[in-house]
């Protein structure tokens, strides 16, 4: 079935993006402006920058390697390049392939030159790996290397750069020009925008390579000092609560995680507000979901982390039910703290230029229902943040009640509102269901390990 599944699902997951892309080829070639095609190419690159930093983060070098690889004749550059280099080239050639399936439809219905997916692979490619650049610099800074900034200035330098020769300006960089070349929009040089994008592609991966060569390897710190002095009450509940966020607030690669969710959650919100105007609010609401999406693996990843130490609360005087409990508000309340920060990112541009800001409530039970169903997905296939693996499936599962979660609500609020039933009462209703339901698959899940 496992086999079966590997080859389907990406055959699926192909006929999936061609069906879409031929769909809204028609629609989005017809776009009137330029904010369209600009908003496109900044759509494109902040995928392969989450993408990019998710994949740096899993196939980090800095990782716990065998004692044999560590003591092999190995130069850096020849460690770096086998264990995070080939790997990373090989995800970023799969995924520009795969976007191959939305954009060919697009350029064809635009009547784009062929030439024009060449640069989008081009500005993909570079975008990946500035991605890995960014995922390498923040690891250093979390550990004590702060020289390691100095390697976004030629990222920025080279995009601004590459904006002005091409005549995009500074402040959206090289999107308009190509968006402008994929939707033909415009007659742009061809021979200008590809020796940008080639100059971009460059710079990026030169600074990928020596940022992780030149410097030293950061000494393994899985932990930091956050949440040190932070003391555990007197109840048995409250123990469970704070051991197990003090231990969350302390992991390093959770930390990095949400500073760059707050970075892209900035840098999105900031684009929208300025490119979008017409549409702010609802682009704020997206942002905010998005943020809420990208730091669930803190609820997702509380419980598997917390494995390693189930000896201590079964030798601890602490019930079923209360470390049951305890573990699913720990897991709420943790990705409750990891959004704030990437919310407050997002909303300070469009406060900043006196944009309209959405539905607070809506926004605020949605996240709610993320980070809930986040919750109960970490209870049913457990994750570590170290296990790649674990975290596809938890991934997966997640995904996919999170999908039937919005099915259900979707089919069942339009009959409430029949019933002349507030709207307030039935999100309210939505939040308390998935609440039951995370905590009956918390209690299942540890009365079978219980057993086990």
């Amino acid at each position: 079935m496992l086999a079966s599944l590997a080859i389907l699902a990406p055959v699926a997951l192909l006929v999936g993006l061609v069906w879409t892309g031929s769909r809204g080829a028609t629609a989005l070639a017809a776009s009137p402006g330029d904010g369209a095609s600009t908003a496109i190419v900044l759509t494109v690159a902040i995928l392969f920058a989450i993408v990019g930093f998710n994949v740096q983060h899993i196939s980090s070098v800095s990782k716990s390697l065998d004692a044999q690889i560590r003591t092999s004749p190995l130069s850096r550059l020849e460690l770096f390049l086998g264990t995070v280099g080939i790997p990373f080239s090989v995800s970023c050639l799969a995924l520009s392939i795969l976007s191959l399936t939305l954009f060919v439809p697009l350029s064809y219905a635009a009547g784009a030159p062929l030439h024009t997916l060449v640069h989008l692979v081009l500005f993909e490619v570079a975008v990946f790996y500035a991605a890995g650049v960014v995922g390498e610099v923040l690891m250093r800074v979390t550990r004590r290397q702060p020289a390691a900034l100095l390697a976004l200035l030629p990222l920025m330098a080279s995009w601004i750069g590459a904006g002005i020769f091409t005549g995009g300006g500074a402040w959206p960089g090289i999107a308009r020009p190509l968006g402008h070349a994929i939707l033909n929009a415009d007659v742009e040089p061809a021979l200008e925008l590809r020796i940008a994008l080639l100059f971009l592609l460059l710079v990026n991966v030169g600074v990928w390579v020596l940022l992780a060569t030149l410097l030293s390897f950061p000494e393994q710190q899985t932990f930091s000092y956050v949440g040190r002095r932070l003391r555990p009450p007197n109840s048995r509940f409250g123990s469970v609560l704070s051991v197990t966020l003090k231990r969350i607030g302390r992991d390093r690669s959770l930390q990095r995680h949400v500073l760059f969710v707050s970075v892209v959650a900035g840098m999105v919100s900031g684009l929208a507000s300025v490119l979008l105007p017409g549409v702010a609010p609802v682009a704020l609401g997206g942002v905010l979901l998005l943020a809420a999406l990208s730091v669930s693996v803190v609820p997702l990843a509380t419980y598997g982390t917390n494995q390693d130490s189930r000896w201590l609360w079964r030798s601890a005087p602490v019930s079923a039910t209360t470390y049951v409990l305890g573990m699913v508000v720990s897991g709420l309340c943790g990705g409750i703290l990891a959004v704030v920060a990437p919310v407050a990112a997002a909303t300070a541009p469009f406060l900043w230029v006196g944009r309209g800001l959405p539905e607070i409530g809506t926004v605020a039970v949605v996240v709610m229902v993320i980070l809930l169903v986040a919750t109960g997905a970490g209870f049913l296939v457990p994750c570590r943040l170290e296990n790649a693996t674990e975290q596809i499936l938890s991934y997966a599962v997640f995904g996919a009640s999170l999908a039937g979660v919005f099915a259900a609500a979707s089919w069942t609020a339009p009959r409430l509102a029949v019933l002349r039933i507030p709207e307030p009462l039935i999100g309210a209703g939505l939040v308390l269901t998935i609440t039951g339901l995370v905590i009956a698959a918390a209690f299942l899940r540890e009365n079978e390990w219980r057993k086990g």
